[in-house]
């Protein structure tokens, strides 16, 4: 992950901590089991991603010759493909 947890926690705590002081959430109960949602929500989300990007890095070890040989960048394929493999995937990231 590209974030650490503790960062993903600090953002959802921020995220919560406005969302009521603004008066768009009104919390129930416990703001805390929100932010641990929220938190968890986040993390989900961001291992979607790197499942996505280590697919993506195996299907390029296939085509690494013929990049090397075609003269591609590899980020640039890394990028192309994934954002295909979104697009087909209807993600959000």
């Amino acid at each position: 992950m590209r974030l650490r947890q503790e960062y993903i926690d600090f953002i959802a705590n921020l995220l919560v901590d406005k969302l009521i002081k603004e008066g768009y959430l009104d919390p129930v109960g416990d703001p805390k089991a929100i932010k641990a949602r929220i938190s968890r929500a986040i993390t989900e989300d961001l291992k979607v991603e790197d499942k996505l990007d280590e697919e993506v890095k195996s299907l390029l070890e296939n085509y690494t010759e013929v990049m090397r040989r075609e003269n591609i960048p590899y980020h640039e394929m890394f990028r192309k493909v994934k954002q295909k493999l979104v697009k087909e995937r209807n993600l959000v990231l």
